[in-house]
């Protein structure tokens, strides 16, 4: 199955946000740091201040690892999605390990010590040395637990309960050449559950022809523009996780990233903004995007085909292609103001829109939309936009990217492409059925999995039985799924 993370983005960044990104990579790490300072407490423990959990998590580490005994202790408590301990251990002044502990549950998290041993041990002796570890940290529960070995050397244990397994239940464990378990971390959904009775047997499944009905809200029709052609697809738009008793799509993870476009209409202004050197930039960039550069002007690099503007504290970059002006970034924009409640997705959506319609061409009176949260920062929204041809959305041509501050409805940063339509498209009156497309899909293997997903953004507190479906594209026009 094709995972939503390896599945492509609509080509949102320009070549020049490419190389500014090059440019500015020292000073914009620095700004992001403190924004994510920002956005996190972080406070530094005594040594002897942790949870009752924690504490006996963190002893039994040091029984499993004795070389922790004579290093010293630095404790921090992160609070910024979950409250995690950071413990880093030092020997001589020196980094030696570092554990993250959950606060709460005592949950080790991940553990990893500065190993100099970079060989991978043979297949014998890395389950044989992870096994001691595992039966060491978990006692009779690994008997829960099957064990493969990745290519790079880990040894991962997989729960599963009826023959089925439980999605982010596992454990990842690294072995040098020596048989020392280095590191060891820990799946989202690690023991949140051992009760066999939560976990419903597979035979209340419905039978995998019985989905069929379900598959075609999951698609999407589509062009996706390749390199020397356009395709018609029908592209798998879902969570690929269903149900298996109800049929009912189920999100996985907390921050969805959801790939389904909606049309929208608009008004364009056909406003083209152009500037011809640094005093120009600076001068639009005040007065066309409401950002104050303090004072300051902007000064100018080029690449080979492109200029871009950056402010002498790295803080506002302006991007042009032939003079005329096609995205920015704002970081002062991205700064958060607290105690102001988070902007939905619609109300994202508006400021996106509003922004965006002057600079629109006359022609583009219809759009394909999505909305999506910025896996970085929980605090911000992507909007993308795509054309609409022939009323269908057409991706990885000409596009359109929007951050939004989700506190302020600020404009983080803007980006459009200049690609072309494509002078040829496949008749999409050829395409197979939706249901035909389905068909295909389900032809595909269709896997039973336990996961946790997520009701009403918050993680369902037991395990779900669910289909896991195939996650690649349907070829509208011959009907068979793109490998």
């Amino acid at each position: 199955m094709t995972s939503t993370s390896q599945r492509r983005y609509p080509v949102l960044a320009s070549s020049a946000l490419l190389t500014i990104t090059l440019l500015l990579s020292p000073a914009s790490g620095t700004v992001m740091a403190n924004q994510a300072g920002n956005q996190q407490a972080a406070a530094h423990l005594p040594e002897n201040q942790l949870s009752e959990k924690a504490k006996r998590t963190e002893q039994k580490l040091q029984m499993l690892f004795p070389a922790l005994d004579d290093t010293s202790r630095h404790i921090t408590l992160e609070t910024k999605d979950q409250p995690v301990y950071e413990i880093l251990y030092e020997k001589n002044n020196e980094f030696f390990a570092i554990a993250n502990i959950h606060a709460e549950t005592g949950k080790l998290l991940t553990f990893y010590w500065d190993d100099k041993d970079l060989e991978n041990p043979d297949d014998k002796l890395a389950y044989k040395s992870a096994d001691t570890f595992m039966e060491g940290w978990i006692g009779e529960m690994r008997s829960l637990y099957k064990v493969k070995r990745l290519p790079a050397g880990d040894v991962i244990y997989s729960r599963y309960v009826n023959g089925i397994e439980v999605v982010g239940d596992e454990f990842q464990l690294a072995v040098n050449s020596a048989g020392q378990v280095t590191g060891v971390s820990a799946g989202e959904n690690t023991l949140t559950n051992i009760d066999p009775a939560d976990f419903l047997p597979p035979a209340q499944a419905m039978k995998k022809d019985q989905l069929s009905r379900f598959i075609p809200p999951q698609l999407q029709l589509m062009y996706i523009l390749g390199e020397n052609k356009t395709d018609l697809v029908y592209n798998t738009v879902g969570s690929h996780y269903l149900d298996a008793v109800t049929g009912a799509e189920l999100i996985p993870v907390r921050q969805y990233i959801t790939w389904r476009w909606n049309p929208i209409s608009l008004t364009p202004g056909g406003k083209v903004v152009k500037v011809k050197n640094e005093q120009e930039a600076t001068r639009i960039y005040e007065s066309e995007f409401g950002i104050s550069l303090k004072g300051s002007s902007f000064n100018g690099v080029r690449d080979e085909k492109e200029r871009v503007y950056v402010s002498p504290d790295e803080n506002e970059v302006l991007f042009t292609k032939d003079g005329v002006v096609i995205g920015f970034i704002s970081y002062s924009n991205a700064e958060l103001q607290k105690g102001k409640p988070t902007l939905s997705e619609k109300q994202a959506l508006e400021k996106a829109v509003q922004f965006l319609q002057p600079y629109l061409k006359q022609e583009e009176k219809e759009l394909y939309y999505m909305v999506n949260p910025d896996t970085q920062n929980p605090h911000e929204y992507e909007v993308s936009f795509v054309p609409s041809v022939e009323g269908l959305p057409l991706e990885y041509g000409r596009s359109i990217g929007i951050g939004v501050n989700g506190e302020t409805g600020k404009i983080t940063w803007y980006n459009q492409s200049l690609d072309q339509k494509p002078a040829k498209l496949p008749d999409k009156r050829k395409a197979v059925s939706i249901d035909a497309a389905a068909k295909a899909l389900l032809e595909k293997p269709t896997e039973l999995l336990y996961i946790y997903p997520f009701i009403n953004g918050k993680r369902s507190a037991k395990p779900v039985l669910a289909y896991s479906i195939d996650g690649n594209n349907i070829n509208a026009l011959t009907g068979k799924v793109e490998e």
